[in-house]
């Protein structure tokens, strides 16, 4: 049952609002879809949660939930008079839904789509022709990683009749979209990992594609991959319990596997230049049904060879900002909104020799590449979560290195960066380790008035 609390205006000044509750005056960047469009369901990985309370905001009377404020996404929509648009997320916590429409009236939601997940039904063309601001938060705090989808339906029918042949049972299918990453095969020469949540609900077999287990709709990934003639890619997952691996690479082939990286854990390993440049999306999925914490792996190697021939390095593996990370462009503005980026904190050499400040253990290339601008009111918390004794590496767009151990507690380290001489500009950032052992990890990127 779909449950529409009663919307209003928010009257409250700018700069409280800026501050610290949702706000869509925050909205940085926009998608643009028409209703056509959205007959096929669009969805995007989000993490949910926040840190300002509705009712804390003037917002009480919608609900009870915490939300960032900027809008996690911002719709500029068209067409869309003949349809009604649903919104709905899921996720692995109890996640609330927050939209600003069009006309300025605020929606929220909390558990309308099951599973104590929310959904949200706009019926008027008012509402939804123009700019929609969304923010996918948590009822109770904490954080998790969701699935926004958006789809419209025909008003006064029950359900849309798709007008292209769509895959029926909830089947994993390229028309959706994951969490977007454009990356080269130069830079996969450096293994990237990414955390995931390995779940599912459908099954290969029955939507007619390869391979057993159970998988989501839409792909967890979605790799813009270039520069991949020269590389063959390996694809795979370690987890915590028995997963499954499904890709559809550029050319649209289905690729399936289960327990090839063994430990009950998948591996594939792709080739040919049509089938990896281009969208190449992913999905983790589980054997049995259930769903665990999973890493997502993605390299390249050199076709033909059984041991990649490594790039020129550093003497001594130091850190160098001569090497690339994953890259990330980004304004201060959006950094308001907490951003965290997974990845494996780990180091292949001792860095107190390199004349960098830092000890412990870390990779001669950073885990990120920074692109940072607009600074210039902010300073930037840099910290990190990891379940081991982690360290942290950055190079400043100035070039100045800055290093830290255990400011985050619970062994984890945190460095707070001031003055736009330092953040405008390429900013890089390793995670090592003190002791030289890898393990999970949670970047955090924050940015605070000064």
């Amino acid at each position: 049952m779909r449950v529409l609390l009663a919307s209003f205006f928010l009257l409250i000044s700018s700069a409280f609002a800026a501050m610290a509750c949702p706000a869509y005056q925050l909205a940085t960047g926009s998608f643009t879809y028409t209703g056509d469009d959205l007959y096929t369901p669009t969805s995007f990985g989000v993490q949910a949660g926040g840190q300002n309370s509705l009712v804390n905001c003037g917002l009480g009377q919608l609900g009870s939930g915490q939300f960032r404020s900027a809008p996690d996404y911002s719709f500029d929509l068209s067409g869309m008079d003949p349809y009604r648009l649903v919104i709905d997320v899921d996720s692995q916590c109890d996640a609330a839904l927050l939209v600003n429409t069009a006309t300025g009236q605020w929606y929220f939601d909390d558990d309308s789509n099951g599973n104590l997940d929310p959904r949200i039904e706009l019926n008027n063309a008012s509402d939804t022709n123009g700019r929609v601001d969304v923010w996918v938060g948590t009822f109770a705090g904490g954080a998790c990683s969701a699935q926004l989808t958006l789809e419209t339906f025909f008003n006064q029918a029950p359900a849309p009749q798709p007008t292209t042949p769509q895959q029926a049972g909830g089947c994993p299918t390229w028309n959706l979209q994951g969490a977007q990453i454009t990356v080269t095969g130069d830079q996969l020469y450096s293994p990237q990992r990414y955390g995931v949540v390995a779940q599912g609900g459908a099954t290969p077999e029955a939507c007619g594609l390869p391979g057993t287990g159970f998988f989501t709709d839409a792909p967890q990934y979605s790799f813009y991959l270039s520069g991949m003639d020269q590389y063959r890619l390996a694809v795979e997952v370690v987890a915590d319990c028995d997963t499954t691996l499904l890709v559809n690479t550029a050319d649209t082939t289905w690729h399936f596997d289960d327990d090839s990286n063994g430990n009950l854990n998948p591996r594939l390993d792709l080739t040919g230049a049509q089938a990896l440049n281009g969208r190449v999306d992913v999905w983790v999925g589980t054997y049995n049904g259930g769903s665990c914490n999973a890493t997502l792996e993605l390299e390249t190697w050199l076709s033909g060879a059984t041991q990649p021939q490594p790039q020129p390095q550093p003497v001594g593996g130091c850190p160098t900002f001569q090497l690339s990370g994953q890259q990330v462009t980004i304004t201060g503005q959006q950094l308001y909104s907490p951003q965290a980026y997974q990845l494996q904190a780990s180091g292949a050499a001792p860095v107190g020799g390199c004349n960098i400040g830092a000890a412990g253990y870390a990779n001669a290339a950073p885990h990120y590449t920074f692109f940072l601008s607009g600074m210039d009111q902010y300073r930037l918390a840099i910290d990190v979560n990891s379940q081991c004794d982690s360290t942290l590496i950055v190079n400043t767009a100035n070039g100045q290195w800055f290093f830290d151990d255990d400011s985050n507690g619970n062994l984890d380290p945190r460095i707070d960066l001031r003055g736009a001489n330092l953040l405008n500009g390429r900013v890089d950032v390793w995670v090592g380790t003190f002791g030289g052992n890898a393990c999970p990890a949670t970047l955090n990127m924050e940015t605070w008035l000064n």
